[in-house]
């Protein structure tokens, strides 16, 4: 079985680009990283302060590349996935299909699972405003929950991707979700997905 762990960076909201897109390919012979930053036509500057990935940046760092260049490989990889892993994976699933959509390719439905959604419960955090159910926890609230620090996700985000040593850099993200997903597996949380 192949599944695919994923965390996108964006250029914005709503009919943005992916400026970096990591993951895992987890399958029965290990764990491969990939990572693409690609160039851009805009950049919302209140991605880039999450994020912190300029547009000058982008350039840079992915040779000037854009996601079509990369999109039929990036296509193969995914659309031959069985299960896709994420933290808030729906929107990251709406940021591929957006970007396939623009050049005419349509990602196929694979099933999904959320690590926000499904460890809502467990983690508990209280909203805000009581309206009687806990607040989906952000990944960096989910590792608190599962003991990881954010030393051994950088360590791990080094080994798969040789780089990615800080939040909101997709490499860091999809590490910490991985490892997440690993540690619910460990304490019993966990079945069925890897």
């Amino acid at each position: 079985m192949k599944r695919i762990v994923f965390d996108i960076e964006a250029t914005g909201l709503s009919e943005a680009q992916i400026c970096q897109l990591s993951y895992l390919i987890v399958d029965d012979s290990g764990v491969v990283g990939k990572n693409q930053f690609f160039a851009v036509d805009d950049m919302n500057p209140d991605a880039e302060a999450v994020h912190g990935f300029s547009m000058e940046m982008l350039e840079e760092l992915s040779g000037g590349l854009r996601f079509a260049d990369l999109a039929s490989a990036i296509y193969a990889e995914f659309a031959s996935a069985n299960l896709f892993i994420g933290h808030n994976i729906a929107a990251d699933v709406r940021y591929l299909q957006m970007e396939f959509a623009r050049l005419d390719m349509k990602l196929p439905k694979i099933p999904t699972f959320c690590t926000m959604n499904h460890f809502t419960s467990d983690v508990n955090l209280k909203m805000k405003v009581n309206i009687g159910r806990p607040k989906p926890p952000k990944l960096i609230e989910l590792c608190e929950y599962f003991e990881l620090t954010e030393e051994a996700i950088a360590a791990k985000a080094q080994e798969w991707f040789g780089d990615g040593n800080a939040a909101h850099d997709a490499r860091f993200d999809t590490a910490a979700t991985y490892l997440c997903v690993l540690e619910a597996t460990r304490r019993g949380k966990l079945r069925g997905v890897l």
